[in-house]
């Protein structure tokens, strides 16, 4: 790999074909987020067209149907276990071959399914991919690039899975939804070929010793200009002051054992915490589950069948719409601020709906169907623009430099088991409180996830992974005795 640069002045200087291979890396990433996306809104037509074929509804039950749902978040909490070890002693880049070639089978699956088992077995398989996608792809996506293009390609990876939604309602909708598992398998194909000739990751080289090959991926992937050889000498600085290179060739059990007393400094739980907290939000808006349900509850909101699809669709249409919008918002505003603001005013929608859905539910007013998707609407871009596109994108950016890869498979388990948990007792929260009770329930819990955010979320736009991490640090040491009395004495501060 020769490194590949411009030069004007004197000055080297970044060029296209860096951010196109760093494009293509993000690619692969991408297309990891649609194939789950694809598998998410499977049984959201799967389920209707195999109770539609047996003529009967006891082919799927209720039961059965929740755990068709949940059970890809369930199985990536556990395959947790797999695919971290495999990015941290074998690589990023074998890791992605594994997450495509599985992402491949489970889309052949798929197509070839014909029974409620079969379609388990698939989720079962995405549970990989999608255990890979909370936590090594988010860690592997900000490694490969470079800090002025990490925010567009880590909030495009969000728009990504819900095309993959999109798709699946609307290749269910108006043809045979196996024909899902084809478009898997073509785009799951496409992209392991790609993951073949991608470099390893930078920071992995760095953290196993190998620094000459960390500097020749680093430079082939990001360039020679001044903020990419300041990023690398961090990088390889950093390695230098921890003295990683002997923690990386150690046992598994001790690595565990170092996460233990390493879990105890501000600077690791802090962000850890933090980055579990951005992560929930996403889950705790209900934004997922109405998406997975999207059919049932259309049904419920409106009897009229043409209504459901076409709510459904535009729904999903206004999804993708809306994490365009803030990837293009997230260029211009802070992090912070684009996923306070946008999270307020889904909540405000949500209240919105739960006090409309009420008033239908006292007949105070009667039922309008565009009034509802109007709401949900507003609701879908609110969400979309902020919590869905900002909460991975920061908690990738906040999980602690030191122990990445253990802090990256905590905050994996604690979000996958949240989404299933979310997704599994969802169908009983609509049945037991109605969608006015659910949506309260939804606005509440976001609520006070954002009042915690607002008070402890710094922020991280353009930053380095190790500046975000040494800001943690600075925060730590200004708070010792021999800090305060520092700066008491410096007439600066005392000025």
């Amino acid at each position: 790999m020769e490194t590949e640069y411009k030069t004007i002045n004197g000055r080297a200087k970044t060029g296209w074909t860096h951010i196109f291979r760093q494009v293509l890396v993000a690619f692969i990433i991408w297309i990891c987020f649609l194939s789950i996306g694809l598998a998410m809104g499977t049984p959201t037509v799967a389920i209707p067209q195999l109770r539609l074929e047996a003529n009967s509804s006891a082919v799927v039950s209720n039961e059965m149907s929740s755990w068709i749902s949940a059970s890809i978040g369930y199985s990536g909490a556990l395959c947790v276990f797999i695919v971290v070890p495999i990015s941290h002693y074998w690589g990023r880049k074998l890791t992605l071959i594994i997450l495509t070639f599985t992402s491949l089978i489970a889309s052949a699956v798929i197509y070839f399914s014909k029974t409620p088992i079969h379609l388990v077995i698939c989720q079962l398989l995405f549970g990989l991919p999608a255990s890979a996608s909370t936590s090594i792809c988010l860690l592997i996506l900000s490694e490969y690039s470079s800090p002025q293009y990490r925010g567009v390609l880590l909030t495009i990876k969000s728009s990504s899975f819900f095309w993959g939604v999109w798709i699946a309602n609307a290749t269910g909708i108006f043809t045979h939804y196996k024909y899902i598992g084809l478009i898997g398998i073509g785009w799951s194909g496409f992209s392991l070929i790609i993951s073949l000739f991608i470099p390893e990751s930078p920071y992995w080289l760095a953290y196993r010793g190998r620094q000459d090959e960390c500097a020749k991926a680093h430079r082939w992937m990001k360039g020679v200009d001044e903020n990419s050889e300041k990023e690398l000498t961090a990088l390889l600085n950093s390695v230098k002051e921890n003295n990683e290179k002997k923690q990386s060739i150690t046992s598994l059990r001790q690595y565990f054992k170092d996460f233990r007393i390493d879990i105890k400094k501000p600077e690791v739980f802090k962000p850890l915490l933090l980055a579990c907290l951005s992560g929930s939000i996403y889950h705790l808006s209900g934004k997922l589950a109405c998406a997975v349900y999207a059919i049932e509850m259309m049904k419920k909101l409106s009897g009229n069948q043409t209504t459901v699809h076409i709510g459904v669709l535009t729904i999903d249409g206004f999804t993708i719409l809306g994490m365009y919008i803030g990837s293009v918002l997230s260029k211009i505003l802070k992090r912070r601020t684009l996923l306070l603001s946008m999270t307020i005013s889904g909540i405000i929608f949500l209240f919105t709906m739960s006090i409309y859905l009420y008033l239908i539910k006292l007949s105070v007013f009667s039922e309008n169907a565009h009034i509802i998707i109007s709401l949900l609407v507003g609701y879908t871009l609110s969400i979309c623009c902020g919590p869905i596109i900002m909460a991975a994108t920061i908690a990738a950016e906040l999980i602690p430099f030191e122990l990445r890869s253990v802090c990256a498979a905590f905050y994996t388990i604690f979000v996958m088991f949240l989404m299933s948990s979310i997704v599994k007792v969802s169908p009983y929260v609509f049945n037991s409180l109605g969608f006015e009770g659910a949506y309260l329930g939804f606005g509440i819990c976001a609520t006070i996830i954002i009042i915690l955010e607002y008070k402890y979320l710094p922020e991280t736009k353009d930053k380095t992974l190790y500046e975000i991490a040494e800001m943690f640090k600075i925060k730590k040491q200004c708070e010792t005795t021999e800090c305060k009395l520092l700066e008491s004495n410096d007439p600066e501060t005392k000025a």
